[in-house]
């Protein structure tokens, strides 16, 4: 079948498929993304998806982890020197063959190997784009991130958290009891930092266990990370350290490579630049949402030294 494109947050992914393989059945989140012409000058994901195994043989490949929030210990990633290679194993443990994907250094190019009989059964596929797509676009200060986004008719706020601390409970509870929001994206939206330095958040293909899977971008207002605690309290952090380290636990980059790494520092440093960051501790309440909106309401100046 011809390669199919889709933009997302003004990346451009094109996805070279095996004939006969419907790629809305076994990609679903991505329709609203696909588009029929590429424009020029865009930056560009390629990956090519083969029904095949791999007969690449890597010379004293170096794991680098082999630990995973999805896959638990069915998931191995290791570099050698040619390629990154993501490795995950079949569900069923008595089935030992694997998706694996062979990724340039820069993640702009990728070959899945993927198991026909599971192409519409599982979203191993979804998930190895996300993994080429979230490393390759931070060179074109793009970052996808683990966070909950809400967002109204002018701008959106992100709400940080490790799993469990209630980010889709802050996000219903904010909807709920302010006029005008909705949800832009439950797990993986991007920031993408533009020409005049500002940043939008965009909705993308990956919401989690959320099917909220929304082509739409606006600026991106607040940052909150939230952790639970006995009553409600917001701080704002300034555009130092605090505000560093606030960020950096829900940005995705390899660390073992000096130039994809410092991709990502660079759009954390612009985006303490123009968007206000706050630490929320909070109850799953009404009251914690009402809270973080009138803080956030209450911004003037975005750069909140």
């Amino acid at each position: 079948m011809p390669i199919v494109h889709y933009i997302v947050a003004e990346n451009l992914l094109s996805i070279d498929l095996p004939e006969g393989v419907d790629v809305d059945q076994c990609l679903p989140s991505f329709v609203d993304f696909k588009v029929s012409e590429v424009p020029s000058g865009i930056f560009q994901i390629n990956l090519k998806v083969v029904f095949e195994t791999t007969d690449y043989t890597s010379n004293n490949p170096k794991l680098l982890s082999d630990i995973s929030i999805v896959w638990g210990d069915r998931f191995k990633f290791e570099e050698d020197e040619s390629y990154y290679i993501t490795s995950v194993e079949n569900m069923d443990k008595s089935d030992k063959r694997i998706w694996q994907m062979l990724s340039s250094k820069n993640f702009h190019n990728s070959t899945i190997y993927a198991r026909e009989e599971d192409i519409y059964q599982t979203n191993i596929l979804s998930w190895l784009v996300m993994v080429a797509f979230g490393q390759s676009v931070l060179a074109n200060d793009t970052a996808l991130i683990h966070a909950s986004v809400v967002s109204n008719a002018a701008y959106g706020v992100a709400f940080l958290g490790k799993s469990g601390t209630g980010k889709s409970t802050h996000s219903r509870l904010w909807i709920k009891h302010n006029a005008g929001f909705r949800l832009l994206n439950d797990d993986n939206p991007a920031i993408r930092i533009q020409k005049d330095g500002s940043a939008r958040i965009y909705g993308t293909p990956w919401s989690g266990k959320t099917p909220c899977y929304i082509n739409k971008s606006l600026p991106l207002k607040a940052i909150v990370r939230l952790d639970q605690a006995p009553n409600n309290q917001f701080v704002w952090k300034n555009k130092g350290a605090q505000g560093l380290l606030t960020l950096l636990p829900s940005f995705t980059a390899l660390r073992w490579n000096k130039t994809i790494f410092s991709s990502m520092i660079n759009i954390l440093e612009n985006i303490m630049h123009t968007v206000a960051v706050g630490h929320l501790y909070c109850l799953p309440d009404e009251g914690a949402a009402t809270l973080c909106y009138q803080e956030i309401n209450n911004i003037n100046n975005l750069n909140n030294e």
